[in-house]
């Protein structure tokens, strides 16, 4: 790839670069016990980037953590990292999920996944996954296919058993790509395959 091929790459590249720093946009220990209330959400301010929120849930088998966040025009969701998941009991599971909209599409008490767009059991072990893809698979749920736009989303999240879990989770918010962007890139990949042939 020449100079110029290289140039266009990097500029193609350029706003995922910008966004790539992490900011801590929620602690509960900092910030107060986020609502257990699927109807009164405790709303979470997001920008673009990697947004991360950090809260406990607690050993009675039943808090869970519920809060609403907003993914602005030109902008969408395309990952929810699992930074850390740890549980003082072996082999338990925490359950998270989220639903589209300002509430939760959900009844925590008779848990039935159709109004989720995704959820995940995660163990101790799936520290560090990237679960949005897996998310939007699961079973029973309304499902997704790559990003997520503009809107409100709602966020659920609780451990299975009588245990105590803590949770560190980013939500990876990104430009969407311009038209301009795009071309830039194909035409960075077309030239470097021409040279190579």
């Amino acid at each position: 790839m020449n100079l110029n091929h290289q140039a266009i790459a990097v500029l193609a590249l350029a706003p995922i670069v910008a966004i790539a720093s992490a900011d801590i946009v929620y602690d509960e220990a900092v910030d107060g016990d986020m609502s257990d209330d699927p109807n009164a959400p405790t709303f979470v301010s997001f920008s673009g980037g990697s947004n991360t929120v950090i809260f406990t849930t607690d050993g009675e088998g039943d808090d869970r953590d519920i809060f609403t966040f907003n993914v602005a025009a030109g902008f969408e969701l395309t990952g929810i990292v699992l930074d850390l998941f740890d549980t003082d009991t072996e082999f338990n599971l925490g359950f998270m999920g989220f639903s589209a909209g300002d509430v939760l599409d959900a009844d925590p008490l008779n848990p039935n996944p159709s109004g989720l767009l995704g959820y995940a059991l995660p163990s101790e072990a799936d520290s560090g996954t990237d679960f949005f893809d897996l998310m939007g698979m699961a079973a029973g749920s309304q499902g997704y296919d790559g990003p997520l736009g503009a809107g409100d989303y709602t966020y659920w999240a609780q451990e299975t058993s009588p245990s105590a879990d803590d949770w560190i989770i980013s939500f990876i918010i990104t430009p969407v790509p311009g038209p301009g962007v795009l071309a830039m890139a194909a035409v960075a990949g077309l030239a470097g395959r021409r040279r190579r042939s």
